[in-house]
């Protein structure tokens, strides 16, 4: 992530490239066996996906039960490996405690990055040893060996609970938010934090969300061309951007969007050094207005979309491909309400949508990466077809024919 991140910023496109045909194609489906209550041998609802050093692509599935049985124990979630090629390695299943019905690492793995020294540190979204839990952030080898968990959450944490987001520093650590918990309360459950963590696993709380001069529920963070963390929080209300100093732990909010509008995901900066994320009205209904934000906090709503969903649609983060576009996902929408692939210029003009109809995959809710060669690779969490020909639950696609990095 951190070397996508500089190879993006070094980049100075000369142009946007005009619309092209292109197309999702299936790498992966991740079957499950049929019955009520049968697990996923490979996981299911894949939705974080990274390239690491190696070349490999590294992620994280939501659940480890098929979607009969997600409603039953929606948790549990593992950790694979995958090639270019399409082969799949498991390295880690999130288990439950036969005893005490917990799971005891954690569950629903939100986040991965890899670390300065070369280990996969990721943050699961909840679980825990006992009802309190919330949370774990976890470290393993790219080969599946040495997992451990460095810090377990609570409902009730100064520390922080429900972590949503963990991205490697230029100094070497990494960052990233919890929702809830934290010095502050916020209906009872905290109001989130920004930590930082060592690559041998030091934790510290940077900020505490207070609630009100800096609202809640942060969504995440980036680390921008200046050093600095950049965030986005959702509130109850009203939701903000904001900056933190990731040395002295200084924070800033840098803009509060208007009453009863926030953010939808954690922003990204593109080449011209402004933020671009997406907002909406804080009921969670209709349709997304994309904005731009200078790091100073001077903000433009670009488009607002929709893609023809009469669904609430979750908007992933946006990244700059290679042809200067900003390519992003859509979990509702489009030609078969499955979701949609898409990109747009600076200025806000949509410049490709591509549909997914379930049949390669469908509701991805993580945005997209791209490798050297140009290809964009995207986890769906939902739908596919595996290698028998049977409906999967979620897949790893792809979309060639962009140009190279």
């Amino acid at each position: 992530m951190k070397r996508m991140m500089s190879a993006l910023l070094g980049l100075c496109f000369v142009g946007i490239v005009q619309a092209q045909t292109l197309a999702v194609n299936q790498l992966f489906a991740f079957p499950c066996q049929s019955g009520l209550n049968d697990v996923c041998p490979d996981g299911a609802r894949p939705t974080t996906l990274i390239q690491a050093a190696d070349g490999n692509f590294y992620g994280v599935t939501q659940t480890s039960l098929d979607s009969h049985s997600f409603t039953q124990h929606p948790m549990g979630g593992t950790i694979f490996k995958l090639t270019a090629s399409g082969k799949l390695t498991l390295l880690y299943t999130f288990q439950r405690n036969p005893t005490t019905g917990f799971y005891d690492q954690g569950s629903y793995p939100a986040a991965l990055t890899e670390g300065s020294d070369g280990f996969l540190y990721g943050a699961a979204g909840n679980g825990g040893p006992t009802a309190a839990s919330a949370g774990t952030i976890f470290k393993i080898s790219k080969s599946g060996t040495g997992f451990q968990v460095l810090e377990t959450f609570c409902t009730t944490c100064v520390t922080g609970g429900f972590p949503n987001n963990l991205v490697a520093g230029t100094d070497g650590n990494m960052y990233g938010t919890t929702s809830a918990g934290g010095a502050f309360a916020c209906q009872g459950l905290g109001c989130g934090v920004v930590f930082k963590l060592t690559p041998p696993g030091t934790y510290t709380v940077l900020h505490s969300f207070n609630g009100t001069t800096d609202t809640q529920v942060p969504l995440g963070v980036i680390q921008a061309s200046d050093g600095n963390l950049y965030g986005t929080t959702s509130g109850t209300i009203t939701g903000t951007i904001f900056r933190v100093n990731p040395s002295s732990g200084q924070f800033t909010t840098i803009y509060t969007f208007p009453s009863g509008v926030h953010s939808v995901d954690v922003a990204t900066q593109a080449s011209n050094r402004l933020l671009y994320g997406a907002s909406r009205s804080s009921s969670n209904s209709g349709p997304v207005t994309v904005y731009s934000s200078t790091l100073g906090g001077t903000v433009q709503n670009l488009v607002t979309i929709s893609f023809g969903s009469a669904k609430k649609i979750g908007i992933g983060p946006f990244l700059q491909a290679s042809d200067g576009n900003l390519w992003s996902t859509s979990s509702a929408g489009g030609t078969s309400s499955q979701g949609v692939v898409f990109a747009i210029s600076f200025s806000g003009t949509i410049v490709q949508q591509l549909s997914l109809d379930g049949t390669k995959g469908a509701q991805p809710v993580a945005g997209v990466i791209q490798t050297s060669n140009g290809t964009l690779y995207l986890a769906t969490t939902a739908l596919g077809t595996d290698s028998s020909g049977n409906k999967a639950f979620g897949t790893v696609a792809t979309i060639t024919g962009l140009p190279p990095r």
